[in-house]
């Protein structure tokens, strides 16, 4: 049996054409029901996404802290870079070895600071370049400020040991090539390159240091730069915040006592799933009325016109044929309507935008509808149409040619 497409499609079309004050209604019905749902999900989209990327620009909530030292080996350090759910992650020194003074060229005062290791794609650097070698630093607006140095200049690093119960002092001059903003960091930090940061730690262990001719208690022989086979701490960013919570709990069950912002990042996934449910609820009730709608229409539709289908089933149109003719004008219906709906949903964004700008300090388009998220639409709608359809369509198919003609 073969069916004839363009023929059926014109047939529909011929037919709603005839009958175009009751297919306009129901275009205009389409439209009712899907343009406060395509208003009501920019809107979900918007203001979900509009957090979510907000979150996720912040690296603190996505870092993950250890709190304390621990003895971590570099099979552990392994292990974790491998999972697709880690953004960053770099072995870092004990805790008492982050310490470390700063003074710029014309500063009067030495600044307290922390010493954080740095390498490529650190989330804390923005994209910068990090710090090189041993004589590269990058440090945070605020340092920068407090020590009176811009980038291209040169900051000292002033960092001190215990040595048989005598201090000593040890300085390095380090040029700064980059800093970190106040929106992302308001600490007096900065960022050395692993090598250096564990050289700092080294020295303050007592080793000597031949790279910077700092002498110490043990040579460097004892204990050769860089095989260090075990870390007290390390630097830990999730790929994304929906990851934080799954790396927390895999560093818990490893007895590691870890700091996280998951509080921040579970009520923001709270309004997704609220504002999920309520879009649901509310796409559930309106596709529910648009099909009893347009398919309570179109069986109608088929009561009405039985001589006209007679006719066409004795001029040769097969029960398919007949059957597919309310699923098509269900199809065209639905389409013409969702696709006029979309065009004012787009054309409504600007307005809505404007009138939400600046809601809850979000930044962007508060209503977002993409091209996607039109052609899913339209594909939807298509196949709601075609279902609403295909209702008419099966009692249409069980009309007797004659029993349509007695019907005139």
């Amino acid at each position: 049996m073969r069916l004839r497409p363009l023929l059926l499609i014109r047939v529909a079309t011929n037919d709603l054409h005839h009958g175009r004050q009751s297919t306009l209604c129901l275009m205009v019905a389409v439209l009712v029901a899907l343009l406060p749902l395509l208003l009501l999900y920019g809107l979900k989209y918007g203001i979900v996404t509009n957090l979510i990327e907000n979150l996720n620009k912040d690296p603190r909530v996505r870092e993950i802290r250890l709190n304390g030292d621990q003895e971590l080996s570099k099979e552990w350090f392994h292990a974790l870079a491998n999972d697709d759910r880690v953004g960053f992650i770099l072995p870092r020194a004990r805790y008492l070895a982050a310490s470390a003074r700063l003074r710029g060229p014309n500063s009067r005062r030495m600044l307290d600071s922390r010493i954080i290791p740095t390498n490529e794609n650190d989330p804390y650097l923005q994209g910068q370049p990090p710090p090189k070698g041993l004589r590269e630093a990058v440090l945070t607006e605020r340092a920068a400020v407090e020590t009176g140095v811009a980038t291209g200049e040169i900051v000292t690093m002033v960092i001190g040991r215990i040595d048989d119960g005598e201090r000593e002092v040890r300085r390095i001059d380090l040029k700064v090539v980059g800093m970190v903003p106040r929106n992302i960091l308001q600490t007096d930090d900065i960022f050395l390159s692993p090598e250096l940061e564990q050289i700092v730690e080294r020295w303050r262990e007592g080793f000597a240091v031949p790279e910077l001719g700092w002498p110490g208690l043990r040579e460097e022989s004892t204990l050769a730069a860089g095989s260090k086979e075990t870390y007290s701490s390390f630097r830990l960013f999730a790929q994304d915040i929906r990851h934080v919570s799954y790396l927390r709990n895999r560093l818990l069950r490893d007895g590691l006592d870890i700091i996280t912002r998951s509080s921040e990042i579970e009520r923001t996934l709270a309004i997704e799933s609220a504002l999920g449910w309520v879009f649901l609820a509310v796409t559930t009730l309106s596709a529910t009325g648009f099909l009893l709608t347009l398919g309570l229409h179109l069986a109608a539709s088929v009561v009405e016109k039985a001589r006209e289908l007679s006719i066409l089933r004795l001029l040769g149109f097969t029960t398919a044929e007949i059957s597919l003719i309310p699923s098509i004008q269900g199809i065209l219906i639905a389409i013409v309507g969702a696709a006029v709906s979309c065009t004012i949903a787009l054309m409504a964004q600007p307005v809505v935008n404007k009138h939400f700008e600046g809601l809850a300090d979000l930044e962007g388009d508060v209503s977002r509808l993409d091209l996607s998220s039109i052609g899913i639409t339209l594909v939807a709608s298509a196949l709601a149409g075609g279902i609403a359809g295909s209702f008419a369509g099966l009692k249409a198919a069980k009309l007797e040619p004659t029993e349509g003609l007695r019907r005139d």
